[in-house]
């Protein structure tokens, strides 16, 4: 069965006029979408369950059994890779007539809220860091490697979206490294979004975010949390991740 396009859904119930791209012999884009004097090229992914979790699932349901998951909400190569596909077949179309190129990223599975928010942290490279003696911590964007900066001449933004029983929420993240980003964020496809808008320099502007913005290797951590340190003038930092976990159990229909 065909997944269907939740990207075409919502975007014409912002007022956006979409059009496929037709297929041809290479790999291409999906929309182009067109807001006011504005164009967006659009190439579209749906993260849905693999198969072999929810086999795996099935079988533990046929013993009795409850399932638990936990999901680390950081980089995911896997998602890592759908970007990475998906710029490839952004910059393809690069031809066509276009002011901007976002990926648009669904989560569809069981655990779509999980998907969702591991993407947001795939693209932007993110954690949270706290401060010694504070009640209170701070999301870093750009602590990890991340896709907005390895493909940030070419994906402008993306919109992460995830689907429940009877709604589809979505967010428009703007990549702060792209040439494009003022013109995204004062664009009318970012006013569309209205206040679900992700804009890293601005909530780092209002003190709610931190950007790790060096050229300092990922793979040490002390050496990027003295970076912060020295940026923002805070005490000692540590770092730390969340993750999401589900419990789920089986019930015939006379337990229910």
């Amino acid at each position: 069965m065909e997944t269907p396009s939740y990207a075409k859904h919502v975007l014409e119930k912002l007022g956006f006029s979409v059009i496929k791209i037709p297929e041809g012999k290479k790999e291409e884009a999906d929309f182009q979408a067109m807001i006011k004097d504005c164009v967006v090229l659009i190439e579209e992914k749906t993260k849905l369950d693999d198969q072999s979790l929810l086999d795996e699932k099935q079988e533990q349901f046929s013993k009795g059994k409850v399932c638990t998951s936990h999901i680390p909400l950081v980089r995911n190569n896997r998602l890592s890779g759908i970007v990475g596909k998906a710029a490839s077949q952004l910059q393809s179309s690069s031809a066509m007539a276009h002011n901007f190129r976002l990926i648009w990223f669904t989560g569809a599975g069981t655990n779509a809220e999980a998907q969702y928010q591991q993407f947001i942290a795939t693209v932007y490279g993110t954690t949270n860091i706290f401060e010694m003696n504070s009640n209170t911590y701070r999301c870093c964007y750009f602590y990890r490697n991340s896709d907005f900066h390895r493909y940030k001449t070419i994906i402008d933004g993306a919109i992460a979206a995830c689907v429940t029983a009877t709604t589809v929420n979505a967010k428009l993240c703007l990549n702060p490294l792209s040439p494009n980003y003022e013109s995204l964020r004062d664009s009318p496809v970012a006013s569309a979004f209205g206040t679900a808008v992700v804009d890293p320099k601005a909530t780092e502007a209002n003190g709610t975010a931190l950007i790790l913005d060096t050229d300092i290797g990922r793979k040490n951590e002390q050496p990027l949390l003295d970076f912060l340190q020295e940026k923002y003038a805070t005490k000692p930092l540590m770092k730390f991740d969340t993750g999401y976990s589900s419990v789920s159990v089986s019930l015939k229909k006379n337990q229910v």
